[in-house]
């Protein structure tokens, strides 16, 4: 059975809220007020429940040219296993992604403050914090960390001959990405079949207490089937899992051998 895109959802509790009738979840504020709250349940279920989230590669994004060695974490992207760049030397050159090591924070301030700041290779960037950083700016990047919290990857040099700050078109990171609900109409929430009905009756619930004077008792009672459904299946998950050993771990920053670093999820 196919799942409802958000603009169902949202008529279907609209209707229940004895409110007008929409073709569209852009068409009334109501509706916009519907659609948002149904996202915010959506984002509420999956810090809260035991999903896997999928592995695949994506870009990083780029920042300005005030923070040229400076790229930013997509939205959704989490536990970060490698981060390549493009190093070709010139625009012609055959493409060439180079893995990018990772070091602690320690030893990448190490590693740049060793530089001249009289060098014509080395230019001063001020980070968002202030911290003003010798980056090289002739040689594609060799290393990177966190230095500003886990949204910022810095690096520790670009090459300005070729572009004026790293570019998210050269760069490949693998890791986990979270599921992302856009606010339109055909989006379809990316939840498992069991959590999808917890996803239609807490956002109905939250939807009546926010906008329609409280939630009717009907609705409280769906929903509380719907949480012990849940709860049941998380428990028997969690067991085949301690069976199999295959558990995940989303657990807080920590370094891993081989230069892999996992994140919290937001």
């Amino acid at each position: 059975m196919a799942k409802e895109n958000l603009l169902q959802i949202v008529q279907d509790i609209l209707s229940d809220a004895d409110s007008d009738a929409v073709n569209s979840i852009s068409a009334t504020v109501e509706a916009e007020q519907c659609a948002r709250v149904v996202r915010t349940i959506f984002n509420q279920i999956q810090d809260g429940t035991d999903i896997k989230y999928k592995e695949g590669i994506v870009e990083l994004d780029a920042t300005s040219v005030a923070t040229p060695n400076v790229m930013l974490r997509p939205p959704g992207f989490y536990d970060v296993e490698w981060v390549r760049y493009n190093i070709k030397n010139a625009t012609s050159d055959p493409n060439k992604f180079e893995k990018i090591r990772y070091q602690d924070a320690d030893e990448f301030i190490d590693w740049t403050s060793s530089r001249a700041s009289d060098d014509p290779t080395v230019e001063s960037v001020t980070l968002e914090s202030g911290y003003e950083m010798l980056v090289r700016n002739d040689v594609q990047p060799t290393f990177w960390t966190f230095l500003e919290g886990e949204d910022h990857f810095i690096f520790d040099a670009y090459d300005r001959n070729l572009d004026s700050n790293l570019q998210a078109s050269k760069s490949l990171a693998y890791g986990k990405t979270k599921p992302l609900l856009a606010l339109t109409d055909l989006s379809v929430p990316d939840l498992p079949e069991h959590l999808f009905n917890q996803l239609k009756f807490q956002a109905r619930a939250l939807f009546f207490d926010l906008y329609k004077d409280g939630s009717t008792r009907e609705i409280d009672k769906l929903s509380r089937r719907s949480e012990v459904r849940v709860q049941r299946h998380r428990h028997l998950t969690k067991m085949e899992n301690v069976e199999k050993q295959t558990g995940q771990d989303f657990g807080r920053l920590r370094r891993r051998g081989g230069g892999r670093t996992t994140g919290r999820r937001h």
